[in-house]
């Protein structure tokens, strides 16, 4: 596993290398203090090198997942989220990510756990950030969607296990399909909401109330 760090505060970016150089299935670690960096110490090898999880702070421009998932289109980001005050949960939901860790709750361990989550196609999500992308949801603060998709009758049963917070595998198992079924079921229903993670559909979805009806 492939993991590239963006933090521009060194205390943390050092703190951070260190743990997860102990995580001995980590086969390559890039850390720097901003994706400019990353990408120049890239280009200075000769490209051709692909992050399976990039780690960013909340802090860090909006326009940052988008420049990430360009370059590095398979990626999982996980959010690390400073504060679980509005204007750090804000900044955090701004950004898409894939997954999201407290800086409070940053331990060797955590770390660990929270990769692996992400590897499996879970989505890691604090209980400050849950509820905040709930009552962000529930209370309309962002614009809706025009139009509800269509979704076939197998869509809608991958889309009520998305909710429920199952990775690809336990969707797999759930519904009795393939691994490769379940995640391009799971990619198709991201595309047709133009969503660029699970954490956002999920709030998309709560937001819009437009969950569909699973079969009977």
């Amino acid at each position: 596993m492939d993991v590239a760090v963006l933090e521009s505060l060194e205390v943390l970016r050092c703190g951070l290398e260190t743990m997860l150089r102990r995580l001995e299935w980590i086969s390559t670690l890039e850390c720097h203090r901003n994706v400019e960096e990353l990408f120049g110490a890239l280009r200075a090898r000769g490209g051709g090198w692909a992050a399976d999880v990039v780690i960013v702070s909340c802090c860090a421009p909006d326009e940052i997942a988008d420049d990430l998932r360009l370059t590095f289109p398979t990626s999982r980001i996980l959010e690390l989220v400073t504060r679980a005050d509005p204007e750090h949960l804000a900044m955090a939901a701004r950004t898409h990510a894939d997954g999201y860790l407290m800086v409070h709750d940053i331990t060797e361990a955590t770390l660990d756990s929270t990769l692996r989550a992400l590897i499996r196609g879970e989505m890691p999500m604090p209980a400050p950030v849950a509820n905040y992308l709930l009552d962000r949801a529930r209370s309309g603060d962002v614009p809706r969607s025009r139009h509800q998709p269509y979704f076939s009758p197998r869509e809608r049963d991958v889309i009520a296990l998305l909710l429920e917070g199952l990775s690809n595998r336990q969707i797999a198992d759930k519904v009795g399909i393939s691994l490769h079924s379940a995640k391009r079921h799971v990619s198709s229903v991201l595309n047709k909401v133009n969503s660029p993670s699970r954490a956002h559909f999920v709030a998309q979805m709560l937001r819009d109330d437009t969950v569909p009806a699973q079969r009977r």
